[in-house]
């Protein structure tokens, strides 16, 4: 491993210079928001044995850690009802492309719906899905490198996170309790030509707890980058606690795949703010476990926070042998500087 990086993320102490207002605009009629999240990382990284011996030598690289730029707010439609939009575009810091296609995976979320505080909320379009945003979000982007987010396996992985085609709802919340469901509806998919997959979840907030649980059926065949994958019934559980300093989350997910594989996927992330000194240092392990092959992923990282709009960062990742061979990455360092806008 090539520990250039320190030396890097030392000189870009220099680069954080942003700004604190909000770029809206609000009245009687809605409210429309332009927003941002700009991210560079340089990354060096080791090549697997499979890379080495085909001539990859990944090094030390220069990329973007999937920055975006979006329209969002709502429009006041009676004393009751708002309609909700969210347009966002991909793009590419490192190599200057703005609403890049340039990997389908990253195409964003584009959807409108309408809110009620009493009803819920109604989506439709590409979206988040309820299992991304209840058991995949307080544990998967804790850490700033996109190529360790998306740790999950086969059936779910590309296409739990954003999902087009869909329409969604969000109930109020009830006691704490808050529940959404989810159903993909893609004509031009051969599996089916009514609801490809559904999505039903449910979250409980009490406090500095979070729990949040969700069955995600799948049966399109044809994910969002193109790519076939079999069809999988998938559950996931994850256990929050958050307050002051603190942070920590347990995860559990288990995929049963029409090919009679299974996956199971268990995660812990701890995380302390220094507050006063404005750094975070944080710690993520993933167990990885295909019923062959039985791998670790572990993640530490610290993050000087600049208010709440500008980030410095330095993070490791390690792989065991095992989960190296699963998900086809090698160790890495990766320092970056993030704002927000």
């Amino acid at each position: 491993m090539n520990h250039k990086l320190p030396i890097v993320f030392s000189s870009l102490l220099f680069a954080a210079s942003f700004a604190s207002a909000e770029i809206a605009i609000e009245d009687s009629w809605g409210k429309a928001q332009f927003y941002g999240s700009i991210r560079v990382l340089i990354t060096d990284e080791d090549s697997t044995p499979s890379e080495e011996a085909n001539g990859i030598d990944r090094q030390t690289d220069i990329a973007d850690g999937i920055s975006r730029i979006g329209l969002r707010g709502y429009v006041n439609l009676t004393d009751g009802w708002q309609g909700v939009y969210r347009l966002e575009g991909r793009v590419l810091a490192d190599s200057g492309e703005i609403l890049s296609e340039d990997n389908d995976f990253h195409r964003r979320v584009t959807y409108i719906g309408m809110k009620h505080q009493e009803v819920g909320e109604f989506r439709i379009g590409k979206q988040f899905s309820p299992h991304y945003l209840w058991t995949i979000l307080p544990i998967d982007i804790t850490l700033h490198n996109p190529r360790h987010y998306n740790i999950r396996w086969n059936a779910s992985e590309n296409s739990s996170i954003r999902e087009a085609n869909s329409v969604a709802y969000f109930s109020p919340k009830l006691g704490g309790f808050s529940l959404a469901a989810l159903a993909e509806i893609d004509g031009n998919d051969s599996e089916s030509s009514g609801v490809d997959s559904y999505n039903l979840a449910a979250k409980y907030n009490n406090g500095p707890w979070q729990v949040g649980i969700s069955y995600f059926d799948r049966a399109d065949d044809i994910r969002i980058n193109g790519a076939e994958r079999p069809d999988a019934e998938t559950f996931a559980a994850t256990v929050q606690y958050k307050k002051g300093v603190h942070k920590a989350v347990i995860r559990y997910q288990d995929e049963d795949i029409v090919d009679d594989t299974e996956f199971t996927t268990i995660g812990g992330y701890y995380s302390y703010q220094f507050a006063k000194a404005g750094i975070e240092a944080q710690a993520r392990i993933y167990n990885l476990d295909n019923g062959v092959i039985d791998g670790n992923q572990i993640a530490v990282g610290i993050t000087r926070k600049f208010g709440k709009r500008g980030q410095l960062f330095l993070e490791y990742v390690d792989y065991d042998e095992e989960a190296a061979i699963l998900r086809g990455r090698g160790d890495d360092v990766t320092a970056g500087l993030r704002i927000d806008f």
